[in-house]
């Protein structure tokens, strides 16, 4: 089978890395395919209609630095027709105020460059200031992981999460074929 997903990342420490992989891993090896942004280009992004972006909130609500540099090429695409989901690494003890904002950062540019936007995430059990990766009072518009202050929760969290996108990506007709 074909890979349908292109699930692109970029990490500095690890965190994203590691997450990305479990969630290629929980989707199945076979649906995904991963990239480190730092890699890719305008044509491994084209090959998918469904599309996973994680990247860590760096300083005060920055862009990882490997996405900084991949923005331009992603500017080069159109997501039209595409279904795109975002997760998003952080800390949010001491970052409450910048909390996944790098996930509101792709949002923005995702919906700019016309795509559509899946795998929305409850903030319940969430201690957090900011407010640029929600899509409302109770919602993230993608996963929010801690791996700094909520480790033990991560492998659950990509679990359900996976599960939705599953749901909303209508992946289940691809791992019949």
């Amino acid at each position: 089978m074909t890979a349908v997903v292109g699930l692109f990342f970029g990490s500095d420490t690890g965190n994203t890395e590691k997450v990305a992989n479990k969630i290629r891993d929980t989707l199945g090896a076979d649906l995904v395919d991963i990239y480190d942004v730092a890699k890719a280009t305008q044509e491994d992004l084209l090959k998918y209609d469904f599309l996973i972006f994680g990247c860590p909130t760096w300083y005060t609500g920055e862009l990882q630095a490997d996405w900084e540099n991949f923005v331009p090429t992603l500017r080069q695409v159109s997501l039209n027709d595409k279904i795109v989901a975002l997760f998003g690494c952080g800390d949010q003890e001491d970052y409450s105020e910048y909390f996944v904002d790098a996930m509101g950062i792709l949002k923005d540019l995702v919906q700019e460059l016309g795509g559509t936007i899946v795998g929305n995430w409850p903030t319940a059990g969430y201690n957090f200031e900011s407010y640029k990766a929600l899509v409302d009072d109770d919602h993230f518009v993608g996963l929010a992981i801690d791996e700094d202050r909520q480790y033990e929760l991560t492998d659950e969290r990509i679990k359900k999460w996976c599960a939705q996108l599953k749901e909303e990506m209508a992946l289940d007709v691809f791992e019949q074929q």
